[in-house]
C-alpha cells in the first residue's frame, strides 16, 4: 500500500465515480424504456379499445335507425336499399367485433362474449323485423322494433358500457402503476 502514489489514490475514488454514473445513466435508461413502454401500452390498447368500442355501439346504433328507417319506408326499391344498407353495416360491425377482440383481456372474455350472444340475436331479430316490414306488416314490425330489436340494442349497449368501465379500471391500474 505505501507503494501506490499520491496520483494513483486520487485516480481509484475518481473511477469509482464515473462507474457509478455509468451504472445509474443504465439504469435510469431501462427505467425510462419501461415507463415509455406502460405509456404506450395505455395509449395504444386502452385508448385504441375505447376507440373501438365507440365505433361498435355508434355502428349497432346506426343499423337499429336502418331497420326504423325499412319499417316506414312506403316503395319496395327503398326498402331493398335500406336492407343492402344494413347487411354492408353487419358487415363491418362483424369485422370491428373479431377485431376487437384482440384488445379483450382475459378477464373480460366473458362480458365480450355476451356482447357477441346479443348481437347474434339482435340480427336474428333484425330479419324478423326486415320480414314483417317488407310484408306491411307494419304492427308486428314496431312491436319487433320496440321489442326485441330494442332489448337486444339495449344489451349490447350495456355489455359495451360494461366492457368500457373495465379499460377505464385497467387504465386507471396502468397509469398508477406507471406513476
Amino acid at each position: 500500500m505505501k507503494n501506490i502514489s499520491l496520483k494513483q489514490r486520487l485516480i481509484i475514488p475518481i473511477a469509482l465515480l464515473g462507474l457509478v454514473a455509468l451504472l445509474s445513466n443504465i439504469l435510469s435508461i431501462v427505467n425510462i424504456r419501461n415507463v415509455n413502454a406502460s405509456a404506450s401500452s395505455i395509449a395504444d390498447n386502452y385508448m385504441e379499445g375505447k376507440s373501438r368500442l365507440a365505433e361498435i355501439c355508434q355502428s349497432s346504433m346506426e343499423i337499429h335507425k336502418m331497420a326504423l328507417s325499412h319499417i316506414v319506408a312506403t316503395d319496395y326499391n327503398t326498402m331493398i336499399q335500406l336492407v343492402a344498407q344494413i347487411k354492408e353495416e353487419e358487415a363491418l360491425l362483424d369485422d370491428m367485433l373479431s377485431e376487437y377482440e384482440n384488445f379483450v383481456v382475459q378477464q373480460d372474455l366473458a362480458q365480450y362474449q355476451s356482447l357477441m350472444d346479443n348481437y347474434t340475436a339482435f340480427k336474428h331479430a333484425l330479419v324478423h323485423l326486415v320480414c314483417a316490414s317488407a310484408s306491411h306488416k307494419t304492427q308486428d314490425a314496431y312491436a319487433m322494433a320496440n321489442g326485441d330489436v330494442a332489448a337486444f340494442t339495449q344489451a349490447m349497449k350495456d355489455d359495451i358500457d360494461a366492457l368500457n368501465a373495465s379499460i377505464s379500471t385497467q387504465t386507471l391500474e396502468a397509469r398508477a402503476h406507471l406513476s
